[in-house]
């Protein structure tokens, strides 16, 4: 296979897998909750258990691609977290729920690093950011508004056990199409197949890069704010302006299905025009700006306000993504995997942080406040990214920094 776009294409649905089972439980809490007889507290938890899974392995995950080559992990990923879904699918207890959502979460993060690596290995220095922004914003939204919207037209005549044991299919068909054509990279990209990457130079590479601890520090402020408006944005306008529930809904889809045009928008933006610093802060402080506006604007300003966060979260997330897979990063394309595992480890203490402290900040000071607080965090962790500036002058023409056009 020699064309980039139809490798692309064969990723993207490899991709589909991931984010579908991750989201297509939820339509599945209602029949869970009348099965088992279970709490609002404990249904948190078994959507908990797939972060818990997909952030602690962000790193192992990269180290086994390093390991193994890319081909093995993007396999081993789909094998690992269709298995979870079907455990869960099985399950005869609420434990064994948790163990089949933990399961799937640890594929989940085995998948990212490897497909993050495979879109790096075909566009390296060819609209890098706009491949990403393919997968990781309109793959990966259609991918989980598929699960979270539309499996459910699936589970309410089968129910949730044979509804969730079909999604677990999906995967299965994943494997059997990365099986019988799996995007074989260009000759000179042909070593993140291989494995055999992971030694002490690796690692000093990718732990020892400033751009990556830097960057991943920049967008904790959004990332986690952004979550915190996914789940209570909904919620809060109901509250202040009274709305029904419906109104309160749909403001929450407009923030999540934005991921589509941010993954466009970002791509564009980032190859195109601005260059990923630009493109990077923009996006922030745009997001950042709809905190501080949230408290004095009406229903269509809230779903302005909504569109904007999250498009503006992608647009970031584009470049972001991006940065360890190009050809300035001082890495091999091997590296490719861990470094984002790291720095997707990095930004998941602002989501498991923020919106707890969000939450807090609202019931101690009121909403206002707790806007105002996740837009500051959003535009001054933002503007860390300026630390990373690039820097010219290094051995072998590469660069160390983030380029800016």
């Amino acid at each position: 296979m020699n064309n980039r776009w139809v490798a692309l294409a064969i990723i993207f649905i490899a991709f589909f897998q991931f984010p579908f089972n991750w989201f297509s439980v939820v339509p599945a809490f209602g029949g869970i909750v009348n099965e088992m007889k279970i709490s609002f507290t404990q249904v948190g938890l078994i959507a908990g258990m797939f972060i818990a899974g997909y952030g602690i392995a962000h790193i192992p995950a990269g180290w086994f691609a390093e390991r193994y080559g890319m081909r093995a992990g993007m396999i081993f990923g789909v094998v690992v977290q269709t298995a979870g879904t079907a455990i869960t699918a099985w399950a005869p207890t609420y434990e064994f729920i948790l163990v089949g959502r933990l399961i799937g979460g640890i594929g989940a993060a085995v998948t990212m690093g490897s497909a993050v690596g495979l879109v790096a290995a075909w566009f390296r220095g060819k609209e890098l950011a706009t491949a990403n922004g393919i997968i990781q914003g309109v793959g990966f939204t259609v991918a989980a508004a598929s699960g979270l919207y539309g499996w459910g037209l699936v589970i309410e005549p089968l129910g949730w056990r044979q509804g969730l044991m079909v999604a677990s299919g999906v995967g299965v068909a994943t494997l059997l199409l990365l099986l019988a054509c799996f995007p074989t990279p260009p000759k000179e990209s042909a070593d993140v197949l291989d494995g055999h990457h992971l030694d002490a130079n690796s690692l000093r590479r990718i732990f020892g890069n400033r751009t990556l601890w830097v960057m991943g520090i920049a967008l904790l402020g959004a990332y986690g704010s952004y979550f915190s408006a996914a789940n209570l944005l909904g919620q809060y306008a109901q509250d202040r302006l009274k709305l029904d529930a419906s109104a309160g809904d749909a403001i929450g889809a407009i923030l999540f299905l934005g991921g589509i045009l941010g993954g466009v928008i970002g791509g564009w933006l980032t190859d195109k025009v601005l260059g990923r610093l630009p493109t990077f802060l923009i996006a922030c402080f745009a997001e950042g700006l709809m905190f501080f506006l949230i408290p004095h604007l009406n229903l269509f300003g809230l779903q302005i306000a909504a569109a904007v966060v999250g498009v503006g979260l992608i647009v970031a997330f584009v470049p972001w993504v991006s940065i360890p897979g190009d050809s300035d990063s001082g890495l091999a394309l091997s590296d490719v995997p861990t470094a984002i595992g790291l720095m997707l480890t990095i930004v998941a203490i602002g989501g498991a942080v923020i919106p707890p402290l969000f939450s807090k900040i609202a019931t101690e000071w009121g909403f206002d406040a707790a806007w105002q607080f996740q837009g500051a965090l959003t535009v001054g962790f933002a503007l860390l990214a300026l630390l990373a500036w690039p820097k010219r002058a290094v051995s072998h023409g590469a660069a160390t920094g983030v380029r800016t056009g």
